[in-house]
């Protein structure tokens, strides 16, 4: 072996020997612009948490027609305090859905009280109650439900502020983007029963206390950010026990981007079983405990993991 590729060798097996050396940090922000930021990202995650448990249902919309009100035989059953006993009909016919009010009932759209068969292009109201239809995948799939939503939910009254751990900047660093050859399909369960496709268009690869770790990142062509679900070891006590996610500005292949795990949040499955959340993928589970970021809400009734 000549002397130059002896020196070759040699300085290969010193970076790879000296990971957490060469590893970059991750740019530096300013502490005053950060911490704004952190702020208004608590007070959205706020939010989601008051949303979600307002829901007081989600059912599905099969073909044909689905009645719904407050009374208990019906297929969708909505409190007694707001929603009259027969309050109308969902006709779910080739695409399109048509609210058909019950006579009397006082449904909304679009600001307009419904006084006879209406196509639903958006929520429907019915007192503090909000009717939206959610589709999971494709329309042409099936899998379609009707939620309901209640401004007035007396277990959404007064809520606790949702609970994190301090920020500390060891949990923010510098992670690679390996892109795949071509983006890959991958189908993950969901809290419904069924599954959801997403485009993984490679993985993240980052350091944490000199461990080189990966995470499958998601995201569509032209997407901005990459939509990222992961579980680690603090799921089994003080976190979520499902996953949370992080939404990283998206890179091209070999580019750097931040994981922030500061900004690690619930998705909504987390404060309401009433919901249509994905669930990561298998290799998404992280070995270390990321005690950064959202912790589990101290109410609720969010869904509860196998």
């Amino acid at each position: 072996m000549s002397a130059r590729a002896v020196i070759a060798v040699v300085a290969a097996a010193v970076i790879l020997g000296c990971g957490r050396a060469s590893w970059p940090d991750p740019p530096a922000v300013d502490d005053a612009e950060y911490r704004r930021k952190y702020e208004e990202w608590r007070s959205s995650q706020q939010q989601t948490a008051e949303y979600a448990m307002r829901i007081v249902g989600i059912w599905p919309l099969a073909e044909g027609d689905t009645a719904f009100g407050s009374d208990a035989s019906l297929p969708v059953v909505l409190p007694s305090r707001a929603a009259p006993p027969q309050a109308g009909v969902l006709r779910n016919a080739a695409n399109t859905i048509t609210v058909i009010p019950a006579a009397g009932a006082p449904l909304m759209a679009d600001g307009s009280l419904l006084v006879g068969p209406t196509e639903l292009q958006g929520p429907l109201e019915l007192g503090s109650i909000s009717l939206e239809v959610v589709d999971m995948g494709e329309p042409s799939s099936g899998r379609r439900f009707v939620m309901a939503w209640d401004a007035q939910h007396p277990e959404a009254q007064d809520l606790p502020p949702v609970d994190v751990y301090p920020v500390d900047r060891r949990w923010r660093v510098a992670a690679r983007f390996e892109a795949f050859d071509t983006s890959r399909p991958v189908r993950v369960p969901d809290v419904r029963g069924g599954f959801m496709d997403f485009a993984a268009p490679g993985e993240l690869v980052f350091q944490l206390d000199g461990e080189q770790m990966r995470l499958t990142a998601f995201g569509e062509s032209g997407s901005d950010e990459f939509f990222v679900m992961f579980k680690d070891a603090t799921n089994r006590t003080t976190t979520y026990g499902g996953y949370r996610i992080l939404l990283p500005r998206a890179a091209r292949d070999g580019e750097w981007t931040v994981l922030d795990f500061n900004l690690a949040f619930n998705p909504p499955c987390a404060y309401s079983s009433f919901t249509t959340c994905p669930l990561p993928p298998p290799e998404n589970r992280l070995d270390v405990a990321v005690t950064a970021g959202e912790k589990r809400y101290p109410v609720g009734h969010g869904f509860v993991v196998p």
